[in-house]
Order: C-alpha cells, then structure tokens, then sequence
C-alpha cells in the first residue's frame, strides 16, 4: 500500500482532523506523518478528502477560540459548586411510617444556609427542624421539606403555613424566601444524596459572574471591524501645496540665503 493510502482511510482520517483540530501547524503534521512539507502539499492538491480533513479541523478550532473570545469579552455566569467530604452515621427514625433525615442530610442542610437559620438569618448552634409544609398539613419528613431554624422561629411558626407566615414577619427579607426556593429545587434535582464514606457531597451553590474584559473586546474590534478600531489609520490628502520658492532659480534662492545671513 503506497504511503498516502492509510491517510486516505476512516482511521487516517480521523487522526489528520484531530491533529489540525489540535492546532497542529502543517508543517508539524507532515512530521508526524513522517513526510515533508512539500509532500503535505501535493497530497492537499491531489486528494481532496486530505486537504477536507485538515480544513474541517482547523475550522472548527478557529470557531471554538473564536466562541470562547467573544464569552470573555461579552463576559457571563457560571455556577460553582463546593463539594465536601460527609461521613454518615446511617442513623434513621421512623416517624408516622416515614423516614426522617439522615444525619448527613441534615449537616447538608445547614451548611446550605451557613449555620443561620433560614428565616431570620441569625447564626444558631443548635439548629431545629422546621417543616416548610407542616406535618398535620400531610407535609413530609423529607430533605425538601426541612429547612434549619432556631428555636424562636420554630415555636412561632408553629403549624403555620411558611410562606405566609415568613412574609408577616418584620424580619423577612425577599432574598432569604428566593435562597430557600433555590435550596427546595436544589434538592428535588438531586436524585439522591451520596453514599455514606466514600463520595463528596455537594455543601455549596454559588452563581459566579465573569465582568466582560475589554482586552478581549479591544483584540476582537481590531479583527474585525480594522477600519474603525487599529490603532494606525492611513489618511489620505488631495490638492496642491503651494511653493512660494518654486519659481526661482538656484542663484535667486542663494542670494536669499545670504541676506539671511
């Protein structure tokens, strides 16, 4: 089989794309193929599924950088998630046939809310139980519908429905009600809580935002509107300028010169 045939192949291919797509020089992928330059060239020309390959690569690299310049220029959010080690004691309490938290759900719920309680927001160490939808009212003894108070909000709240209640409270704050809405979704996305020693579990949820940089949006202005934003611009003059020395002659403009002096 002549050289050029097993890049002509699905396999040959493939590997030709991914090193274009890698940002591979052409000149580095003939080395790679163990031929020259030269030759690279002539198999671009002659086989068209070669040449096809390497463009595709190289477009689609192009396109991602191209993407990713324009994300930082415009700039944008991203989640950061902080997991952390939890070890579970297992231990479970059964309540009106349901099943209450286990411990390392419970530590997950306070740490979510940073050892405060949920409605008031002030800083407890010894956290209750309240039931967003209360229990008499068919509400569950599950993750989704537990949140960490302290003992004061527990005892007004009561058999109260939460919402309700929380909005009547001089304490209550519209980001504290969208913080534990954000904790409810958060949990029912959560198929399950990871097992017990040996997986991470997820403590924090932070929505981070990226400002725009204007480097980047400089550099991307520069490519592509060049005529409005390089930094040197050709300017072009038309007319004539007037010489009120043309017309004289070499010996004229020496006698000018000596009564300068």
């Amino acid at each position: 089989m002549a050289k050029y045939e097993q890049w002509l192949t699905e396999e040959g291919l493939l590997q030709l794309e991914a090193w274009a797509r890698n940002g591979l020089t052409d000149e580095q992928i003939a080395s790679n193929m163990g031929i020259c330059r030269s030759t690279l060239n002539e198999w671009k020309k002659k086989y068209s599924d070669i040449s096809d390959t390497l463009k595709k690569g190289k477009e689609i690299v192009d396109i991602q950088v191209e993407n990713a310049l324009l994300k930082r220029a415009l700039g944008y959010t991203y989640t950061e998630v902080t997991k952390e080690r939890i070890v579970d004691t297992g231990q479970k309490k059964r309540h009106g046939g349901e099943t209450e938290l286990t411990e390392q759900e419970w530590f997950f719920a306070q740490k979510y809310f940073n050892g405060k309680c949920a409605y008031c927001g002030e800083y407890t160490s010894h956290p209750t139980k309240d039931h967003i939808k209360p229990l008499i009212s068919g509400g569950t003894l599950r993750m989704d519908n537990v949140l960490p108070c302290c003992q004061k909000c527990n005892s007004s709240k009561k058999d109260n429905e939460m919402m309700s209640w929380f909005e009547a409270q001089k304490f209550y704050k519209p980001e504290r009600m969208s913080r534990i809405i954000d904790y409810v979704n958060l949990v029912l996305s959560l198929k399950s809580m990871p097992s017990a020693t040996s997986e991470l579990v997820v403590t924090k949820v932070v929505t981070k935002e990226v400002i725009p940089d204007t480097t980047a949006q400089i550099f991307w202005l520069k490519n592509r509107k060049p005529e409005e934003w390089r930094d040197k611009k050709d300017v072009e003059h038309s007319g004539t300028v007037n010489n009120p020395f043309a017309a004289l002659s070499t010996e004229q403009l020496l006698t000018l010169a000596g009564d300068e002096d």
